[in-house]
């Protein structure tokens, strides 16, 4: 569990609210010190002396208590650590997936995530679990898609198209090593609507170019660029476009 998911876990273990009736009490105690002092009068036992009996009896009630909190921290810690190895299919699986949401993922970013996943149950043999983990990619990737399309209708900026085309190459990566493990990802429909969102990219940015004033050198680097793109090299041609925008 790194500290991310830590401090997250922290987070959710302050949002724990004592009982309302209990606050109403003691704030009528501290407000009302008068009604207070006769209640504890009512209830007044006789005095008696603290003995060495007591003293310990309370160091043992307070070390059990620590000792409870620290059991406490330390299964939440092992148990999110443990789901981090988990893979579709398993049981557990479902709390990584809620893990990831606390941590403000992109959606690009988790179907990076489940394309590792998918490398490492191939590259493990885990047979039973190569359907779920694929499944679970498809999904991702239509849920990248989906969001890609929403979010750079808004927000076309050098940033937002640099970290798109870092997830991107990741993923690709991930493919061409599945391909030479003998599971092929390429031709499915998930993976053709990520391409079709990429060319749009593209587009956009060469025709920026092409209304901008470009030097020599940046003007061969665009042709470059579209000779790419009508390879469908897409990713590639990204990049010859951010080497022109730096």
């Amino acid at each position: 569990m790194n500290t991310k998911e830590l401090e997250n876990t922290i987070k959710q273990l302050k949002e724990i609210k004592p009982n309302q009736e209990w606050v109403s009490l003691l704030k009528s105690q501290i407000l009302n010190p008068a009604e207070q002092k006769q209640v504890i009068e009512v209830v007044e036992m006789p005095e008696k002396k603290v003995g060495i009996i007591d003293i310990i009896s309370g160091m043992i009630f307070q070390n059990k208590f620590a000792y409870a909190t620290a059991t406490l921290v330390f299964m939440v810690v092992g148990v999110f650590g443990f789901v981090n190895y988990t893979m579709p299919g398993d049981m557990f699986y479902p709390v990584k997936k809620i893990v990831e949401q606390t941590q403000s993922q992109t959606t690009l970013q988790i179907a990076y995530n489940r394309s590792e996943d998918l490398v490492k149950v191939v590259k493990e043999n885990k047979i039973q679990n190569i359907t779920p983990a694929i499944t679970e990619f498809k999904a991702s990737i239509s849920d990248a898609v989906k969001n890609l399309t929403n979010s750079l209708s808004n927000d076309n900026s050098k940033d937002s198209v640099v970290a798109v085309l870092e997830e991107v190459k990741k993923i690709q990566k991930n493919q061409k090593e599945l391909e030479t493990l003998g599971i092929s990802i390429s031709g499915t429909e998930e993976m053709s609507e990520l391409d079709s969102v990429m060319a749009i990219i593209v587009e956009d940015q060469i025709a920026d170019l092409e209304l901008a004033t470009l030097t020599e050198d940046q003007e061969q680097v665009l042709i470059d660029a579209k000779d790419l793109f009508e390879q469908k090299m897409y990713s590639e041609s990204l990049e010859k476009i951010l080497e022109i925008n730096n």
